[in-house]
């Protein structure tokens, strides 16, 4: 075997035949044995007709991937609507749970969810939603969340505001340009 390149290699076609094939190194150990990079093997290999062995399946998915947090993901939106509010973050938790009744396509149900189903001992109906009293969608403790229609969650929303522009004709609250609304 002839070597047949432009370049040098470190390395002849029987000394990368032989690591490659009867040694079974992979491309990144004969690159670090050589102190080459791994595209240069892979070069040569191409040039010297040594046919490079299929990529190993792995399967990488959920527990078995390095990344791996337990299921708990915090997807938080990276645009918000005009008028929506994000003073507690704007996203909620969600968990892997691919069986429960109200995962979305994905398996993922948002904690909340669980935390009032468990609860309830049965799913959300069609047209229910969970409220977070105090407004911060990541404190999911049972005694923070209450149970609604949608109507009746828009309503309580309502109500918040309406309580706000209340305290801001008692002079409770007051707004300036530096701080933004705060109390008096």
């Amino acid at each position: 075997m002839s070597n047949q390149y432009t370049y040098r290699v470190p390395f002849t076609e029987e000394e990368l035949f032989h690591d490659y094939e009867v040694m079974r190194m992979s491309q990144a150990e004969i690159a670090a044995k050589y102190k080459t990079t791994q595209k240069v093997v892979w070069r040569a290999m191409q040039r010297m007709g040594i046919q490079p062995r299929k990529a190993a399946k792995r399967n990488q998915a959920g527990s078995r991937n390095h990344m791996w947090k337990g299921g708990r993901v915090l997807v938080a939106k990276t645009t918000r609507q005009r008028g929506e509010r994000s003073s507690f973050g704007n996203g909620y938790y969600y968990v892997l749970m691919r069986d429960h009744p109200n995962a979305n396509k994905s398996g993922y149900v948002a904690e909340h969810i669980v935390v009032i189903t468990e609860h309830l001992g049965r799913p959300l109906r069609k047209g229910e939603v969970v409220h977070h009293i105090n407004l911060n969608k990541h404190d999911n403790r049972l005694e923070n969340l209450a149970i609604a229609k949608r109507r009746q969650h828009a309503n309580w929303h309502v109500q918040l505001e309406e309580l706000a522009v209340q305290l801001m004709t008692e002079g409770k609250i007051v707004f300036s340009v530096e701080h933004g609304y705060h109390f008096a």
